[in-house]
């Protein structure tokens, strides 16, 4: 009972982690966009501050897998700017990527090419260099 217990507790305490990794992410990558629109006002932490559940697939643009990891990100024609950040690779499970209609005018950060699962990217109609 102990050890199934243990391993319960070992289980949970990853799946907290690595969701809490992917809303640090999510928040370092919002940080990182001018929003004028404030398209993204949404993503934020829970008034009490906890990032324990799946509260970040509610976001706007986020898709997650059953495990709430997010599979999917769509940004497009929200009217964002600056840069990407590099912290995307925390984003593990992202297998499509979507940035289109923007107005993003600095180079996409090398980082992505961490993201061993993304499959899909759209970068049109923004001016990447």
């Amino acid at each position: 009972m102990k050890i199934h217990l243990f391993c319960l507790l070992i289980t949970g305490f990853f799946f907290v982690s690595s969701n809490g990794v992917e809303v640090s992410t999510l928040l370092a990558l919002k940080s990182s966009l001018v929003n004028p629109m404030d398209h993204l006002k949404d993503w934020s932490l829970a008034k009490n501050g906890s990032s324990l559940n799946s509260a970040h697939c509610k976001w706007t643009g986020v898709f997650c897998n059953s495990e709430s990891y997010v599979e999917r990100l769509d940004l497009s024609n929200m009217n964002l700017s600056s840069r990407v950040s590099d912290q995307i690779q925390g984003l593990q499970s992202l297998s499509s990527l979507n940035l289109c209609c923007n107005d993003f005018s600095t180079s996409l950060p090398k980082s992505l090419a961490n993201l061993t699962s993304l499959k899909s990217i759209d970068v049109s109609q923004n001016n990447f260099v």
